[in-house]
């Protein structure tokens, strides 16, 4: 499974950390904007797959796949669905949401993994190499969760996107909290549980004026994401 972590890395780099405002409102206004965005993702998942993409990772009946033609049909994939969602919302009606949100990323991870060759080896099952499974565990506790936060609190407020200060103060506060699980041993739990009243106490202090929502969603989803990036790191929790 490291071609598919591997791909699995790359999209929430290029979907997230890597998709810039500009290039955000460019593939929402023509196809141009669309096409810089989902070469992004090629481009990208191009990099981290390099030493692989000689190799057939796909077979479509008898026609065997190699990396370079499985990046070809993620592009072309990529492309229409990200079109389809916007076609939903302009055409249809359809709301920009956490729904159409989510469904959107779940279909991205679903041509990752039709695209990726299945090798299931020893005690690590899907977890695939250490360092790509760690790394897409930090892309989602910093920008993939600041986007899902931002969707539930426009969802149930009408919120705008974070500004600076907030987001990035929020992103500080998970990255620090995720951290703590790749220390040994238990004794750090105590500091963690600190590090959550901390952030509990600056919302009520209103030092930075943050939902109840948007903490408690970014306590429980880097609570979630520490476990699973303990056990693949460690084997255990």
């Amino acid at each position: 499974m490291i071609i598919f972590w591997r791909l699995l890395l790359s999209h929430l780099l290029a979907d997230f950390t890597l998709q810039l405002d500009v290039v955000n409102r460019m593939k929402r206004k023509n196809v141009w904007g669309m096409l810089l965005h989902c070469l992004t993702h090629f481009v990208v998942s191009a990099a981290l797959t390099w030493n692989y993409l000689p190799e057939t990772w796909v077979r479509l009946g008898p026609l065997p796949v190699n990396g370079w033609g499985a990046l070809g049909l993620m592009l072309a994939a990529h492309f229409l669905i990200d079109e389809l969602r916007i076609y939903s919302m302009k055409s249809l009606r359809f709301k920009d949401n956490t729904v159409s949100f989510l469904t959107d990323q779940i279909l991205h991870f679903y041509v990752l993994f039709m695209i990726s060759p299945v090798n299931i080896e020893g005690p690590g099952l899907l977890l695939g190499e250490k360092w790509s499974a760690i790394a897409v565990m930090l892309v989602m506790v910093t920008h993939f969760t600041t986007v899902l936060v931002y969707f539930f609190e426009k969802d149930m407020f009408g919120m705008a996107f974070p500004h600076f200060d907030e987001k990035y103060f929020l992103i500080f506060e998970r990255v620090v909290l995720w951290a703590f699980f790749f220390a040994a041993g238990y004794w750090w739990i105590p500091f963690a549980l600190a590090w959550i009243f901390q952030i509990f106490y600056i919302k009520r202090k209103r030092i930075i004026d943050m939902s109840r929502v948007n903490i408690w969603l970014s306590v429980a989803i880097t609570l979630l994401l520490g476990a699973w990036t303990r056990y693949v790191y460690y084997g255990y929790l």
